[in-house]
């Protein structure tokens, strides 16, 4: 019998320490009383039900979808271009570009709220939809740019070029050859972009409005006012559909790409 790595072990300890707040979220929305609480006491399903019928939920899950499938969009598009002239040409301040989209990764959220608060003031921007949206482009694109500059770095350049010598267009290639080529960083960026800008709150916090109301701002203020159980029951459904979402982006990308 072959010991056991300390490596495994650490590994072991390092999962099951992050996996235990989602375990323990998820095991105290069976609870059958009226506020947390963990053990749970007693099993019922009634939060589930509570969640699923009340209406209060759908509006604010609604708006999170649409704001964080257009910032996947916008970031793709964006993302996508960026890393492309980033890898691909050389021109003057390449650098600065490049840390320019990265830099939202290591600003801290509360800085970032409060600076795009007062430029959409500065602005005159009021509505609530475009301004959660354009923020939350600045916080997906870097995600963006890192899968495909990531995957870029590992093409040949060759393969482009024997694209355009054959008589294609530089946009014609990038469509045709290159999309194509990094299909599972674009997969793998997309998937993080909306995650990202689904579950983001405390930009929400500066540049919501009380007419415009996005799912983790309702878990937050619930949690401030509403503490009971239905607060794990919708997080809990929440990280089932990221799973969900991340294991059929998984199997796509290894089906269709890396085979």
């Amino acid at each position: 019998m072959k010991p056991i790595s300390i490596f495994r072990i650490i590994n072991l300890f390092i999962f099951a320490f992050l996996m235990a707040p989602l375990l323990i979220v998820i095991v105290t929305s069976f609870s059958n009383t009226a506020y947390l609480t963990f053990p749970p006491e007693g099993f019922t399903l009634k939060w589930y039900e509570y969640v699923l019928s009340d209406g209060r939920y759908f509006e604010p899950l609604m708006n999170s979808l649409l704001v964080a499938a257009i910032a996947t969009i916008v970031s793709l598009i964006i993302g996508t271009m960026v890393s492309i002239a980033v890898v691909r040409y050389r021109f003057k301040l390449k650098g600065a570009v490049n840390s320019l989209f990265l830099a939202p990764l290591i600003v801290p959220s509360l800085l970032l709220g409060i600076g795009l608060l007062m430029f959409f003031s500065k602005l005159g921007i009021t509505d609530a939809y475009v301004r959660l949206t354009a923020a939350h482009c600045v916080l997906t694109v870097p995600y963006v740019v890192r899968s495909v500059v990531a995957s870029l770095g590992r093409i040949n350049p060759s393969i482009e070029e024997a694209s355009r010598i054959l008589g294609a267009s530089p946009i014609k290639t990038i469509f045709l050859v290159t999309l194509p080529l990094i299909k599972p960083a674009l997969i793998a960026g997309g998937f993080f972009a909306f995650i990202i800008s689904f579950d983001e709150l405390v930009v929400g916090l500066f540049l919501t409005s009380s007419s415009v109301t996005t799912l983790p701002l309702l878990i937050y203020s619930d949690i401030q006012f509403n503490l009971n159980p239905s607060i794990s029951a919708i997080s809990s459904l929440l990280i089932l559909g990221t799973i969900i979402i991340g294991v059929i982006g998984m199997r796509f990308i290894d089906k269709k790409d890396l085979y």
